[in-house]
């Protein structure tokens, strides 16, 4: 065996000793600490809205303290007398957010916003989106007023908070939504507003968008009928001849009282008949020549 054979063999002893050396110090080490758990109340089934909790439809299970969202409850009893206002999926974690208030009875009156209140108002497909409209969603309220030949539509109210939506039918197999009535959160004002509109003309909904929130200021849109009116269009051509009629007639009595105030004209002179006047020889008639 030749020195070059003998140094390969040598390192290869060497990085061997190495490793076992580094990994019987890695065994030797203490097991890393678990993450510190808690108690998490979650969801037995999946529960709908406005149902009450019971100690059935509920259980503590172990998490990890980072994964526990803010506002989750440990025991059963933390939510004694509490209500579900957000559906909940089995194995979901109960938080504050997703329950009604303490104490008050499930249902559209534990989810008016303070000083609102709830008005409903009947949909048919078209005005209802086709039923996806639920509530928490954010919808504008247009008004089509088909009185006097106005065929444009106005949108009265915007951003508004969808409180219930009336009858929903579901059928397993489609997931498919019917909705008859909606229920909006509208201050006093609105309400005043929205019977005004719905006692003179149809109202429809128009969605909006998760994160769209913004109200957008506009001013109100001459209509068509206004546009296009014949009787409009010859009244304010009437009134145009008037104003120039007036225009004349006031002109004519500026210039009569102008005339009436100059002073008259100098009589003209009478030539005397006793002194007749003298006749130029230009002026002079000729008289014929005696032959």
């Amino acid at each position: 065996m030749n020195t070059k054979s003998l140094m390969m063999l040598g390192l290869a002893v060497a990085f061997g000793l190495i490793a076992m050396l580094l990994t019987r110090q890695m065994l030797a080490q203490e097991p890393a600490k678990a993450e510190e758990a808690q108690d998490v109340l979650v969801a037995a089934r999946d529960l709908k809205e406005e149902e009450m909790l019971k100690p059935d439809v509920v259980k503590v299970i172990r998490m990890a303290k980072s994964a526990v969202p803010v506002g989750a409850f440990t025991s059963p009893k933390d939510v004694e007398e509490r209500w579900v206002k957000t559906a909940l999926l089995e194995g979901d974690v109960v938080i504050e957010k997703k329950l009604g208030p303490k104490g008050t009875p499930p249902g559209l009156v534990a989810n008016i916003p303070k000083g609102m209140r709830a008005f409903a108002i009947d949909v048919t497909e078209q005005s209802g989106v086709s039923g996806f409209i639920l509530p928490g969603h954010r919808v504008d309220v247009i008004r089509y007023d088909q009185d006097k030949g106005n065929h444009r539509g106005e949108c009265i109210l915007e951003n508004i908070l969808v409180l219930a939506a009336g009858q929903v039918f579901t059928r397993a197999e489609e997931r498919s939504l019917t909705t008859r009535t909606v229920t909006l959160a509208l201050t006093p004002d609105q309400v005043d507003t929205l019977v005004a509109a719905r006692a003179k003309s149809s109202l429809s909904l128009a969605l909006r968008g998760v994160n769209d929130h913004e109200v957008v200021a506009k001013t109100k849109p001459k209509s068509q009928a206004e546009a296009d009116d014949p009787a409009e269009a010859r009244w304010k051509v009437e009134q145009e001849k008037r104003r120039k009629l007036e225009r004349e007639v006031e002109s004519l009595k500026a210039s009569l009282a102008a005339k009436a105030a100059a002073p008259p004209p100098a009589p003209a002179r009478v030539p005397d008949a006793r002194h007749p006047q003298r006749r130029s020889p230009e002026t002079a008639p000729s008289l014929p020549r005696r032959e």
